[in-house]
């Protein structure tokens, strides 16, 4: 895969998250919060990505309203592991993509038998934008057991450097919009209501349900007999419209999908391969779909832990090279869709070159194909 040439903004400044992280992995120990009254085994388990810490750390207090308007303080972390992510609604890329893994790390442990120990939570770093009303729409999209919560700015802030993480509200365009970077970190509550680990990006859902199983085992939690083998996830089954691109062009679209939205939710994002069949390098500097007020190309960072978006002003495909679109890299915003877009649903994409050369394509809204 080749690289891509982007127009980096500058690191905001004050994002000292790397010290955060520093301070996360110097604690690090060999001891494990024990959350059962079953003496674990001995010998700790060699987790993939989760980082334990020796010794808990207190939330602070506050008190957030959860996505059905009921208040969500610290006794809701009692009883249950908690699976936080601090996200946004608004975010077309990494947010999603996030949700979408926890979604499949759920299923997984479902099979063993194990979720009823664990709970998944969004904290939203946008409460500005996140209404209960939205965070109503866009978290149970991902599974109706997830939990978003929100709450004023300065309680969110104060929540959120507890556990190590930053977010910072970027500059809002000429049409109100804004994008918000973020820790992207998992963060671990132990059953106690403690800071008792954490995961660092890029979050893959084979690592992540190890780790959960294992510590499961290892904490002593036995599966539930009221769980099931099978998974939560429901599958598409309705046929898609076949993805449409012109033949004997220079650039040829594959693996195209756009991903889909919860309801109400104006950002969305295209993935796809760019195929240069030709002999010279072919460069993107627009893109436009009628089903979008806005589109552009993007590139998803994460940087000392901070994940952020920088927009391209250009895309070089190699001459007969292939650059790949993906989630958590670059991708292509869609932004204020004309109409609801759900899957088996399909959108024009035109990206237009320097030299004024256009290349359409049909892209269907479907489910992240698994690779």
């Amino acid at each position: 895969m080749l690289p891509l040439q982007s127009v980096r903004k500058p690191t905001p400044s004050g994002k000292p998250y790397f010290l955060f992280i520093l301070v996360a992995i110097v604690a690090i120990g060999s001891g494990l919060i024990v959350q059962s009254s079953k003496a674990p085994p001995a010998e700790r388990p060699e987790f993939k990505k989760l980082i334990l810490l020796p010794n808990t750390k207190p939330l602070v207090d506050v008190d957030f309203i959860d996505h059905n308007g009921q208040k969500f303080g610290m006794a809701a972390f009692k009883g249950k592991w908690s699976i936080l992510f601090f996200g946004f609604t608004n975010c077309p890329d990494i947010c999603p993509t996030t949700m979408q893994t926890l979604k499949q790390v759920k299923a997984k442990i479902e099979q063993r038998g194990l979720w009823h120990n664990y709970q998944t939570i969004m904290v939203s770093v946008d409460p500005e934008r996140d209404t209960t009303a939205r965070l109503a729409s866009y978290v149970p999209y991902f599974d109706p057991e997830f939990i978003g919560i929100s709450g004023p700015l300065e309680s969110t802030t104060s929540f959120a450097k507890n556990l190590g993480i930053l977010f910072f509200k970027g500059d809002q365009a000429a049409n109100g919009g804004y994008d918000v970077d973020h820790g992207a970190a998992i963060i671990l509550v132990d059953p106690q209501g403690q800071y008792a680990g954490v995961m660092t990006a890029p979050h893959l859902e084979e690592s992540i349900s190890e780790d959960l199983i294992a510590l499961a085992n290892y904490a002593g939690i036995k599966p539930s007999s009221t769980e099931t083998a099978s998974t939560s996830v429901k599958r598409n089954t309705a046929p898609l419209t076949p993805d449409v691109s012109s033949e004997n062009q220079s650039l040829v679209f594959e693996n195209a999908w756009i991903r889909p939205a919860p309801p109400g939710v104006s950002a969305m994002a295209a993935y796809f391969d760019l195929v240069n069949t030709s002999d010279h390098d072919i460069v993107i500097n627009q893109s436009a779909s009628p089903s979008f007020d806005m589109t552009m190309i993007h590139s998803t960072l994460i940087e000392d832990g901070i994940a952020s978006m920088e927009h391209m002003d250009k895309l070089i495909i190699p001459a007969q090279s292939t650059v790949s679109l993906a989630p958590l890299g670059v991708h292509m915003m869609l932004m204020r869709p004309t109409e609801p877009l759900n899957l088996g649903d399909s959108a024009e994409i035109t990206l237009v070159t320097q030299d004024g050369t256009e290349y359409q394509h049909l892209v269907t809204v479907k489910a992240q194909p698994n690779k």
